[in-house]
């Protein structure tokens, strides 16, 4: 699954073509399911699935999530881009680990790595490129935009807490970064995630 400095990216190049009215709400939807991991290495797997309204069941998660947008359209009719940032950072997690997530496992493996290290590398990568894209001329529009749009609760996560994560994302994210260039990833896993979604109609409400 992509870091939120990649989710931010996502949101922001697929904006225009998903017809988002109100890009700051849509960014800040795109990075809030990650809020549960907000001054904790990473959330409980009940909480993590929660926030991301997930099953393991990849098929069941895609009709959850199908689910939770019809049950909740109305409740967020005032803020209908918010919501569907928040669902597309989860279909963005589902393309992610489709079509980059194999490849890039397959790359660490040819750098020795085992089982058991691969989440940890994968991360470090990650990491890596979070370095490029924080540098990218289009970031600080993004950072600006989402620290603009204004918190609500949704799923399992409260308006305070994506408010604590929504200006950590924007104003430090410094301990999520390494400055070295990245192993693997670049804009072709960027582009290639951009049309699973597309393909498999990741991006249609």
């Amino acid at each position: 699954m992509p870091s939120s400095p990649v989710h931010l990216k996502l949101a922001y190049m697929m904006s225009e073509e998903m017809g988002i009215n109100n890009k700051s709400d849509f960014l800040l939807g795109s990075i809030s399911p990650d809020c549960v991991n907000y001054g904790v290495e990473q959330a409980s797997e009940e909480v993590r699935y929660a926030a991301h309204i997930r099953v393991r069941d990849y098929d069941k998660w895609k009709k959850q999530l199908r689910d939770f947008y019809a049950d909740n359209k109305e409740k967020f009719a005032e803020r209908p881009d918010f919501l569907k940032g928040y669902l597309f950072h989860c279909w963005a997690d589902i393309a992610w680990d489709e079509v980059v997530q194999p490849k890039l496992f397959e790359f660490l493996g040819t750098l020795g790595y085992g089982y058991d290290d691969m989440t940890a590398q994968k991360w470090q990568e990650l990491y890596r490129f979070n370095s490029v894209i924080v540098n990218e001329p289009n970031y600080e529009e993004c950072s600006r935009l989402v620290k603009s749009a204004e918190p609500t609760g949704i799923a399992n996560c409260s308006a305070e807490l994506i408010r604590k994560y929504r200006d950590y994302v924007a104003d430090d994210y410094r301990d999520k970064i390494i400055d070295e260039p990245p192993l693997y990833l670049g804009d072709k896993q960027v582009s290639d995630t951009i049309e699973q979604m597309r393909k498999m109609g990741y991006t249609e409400f």
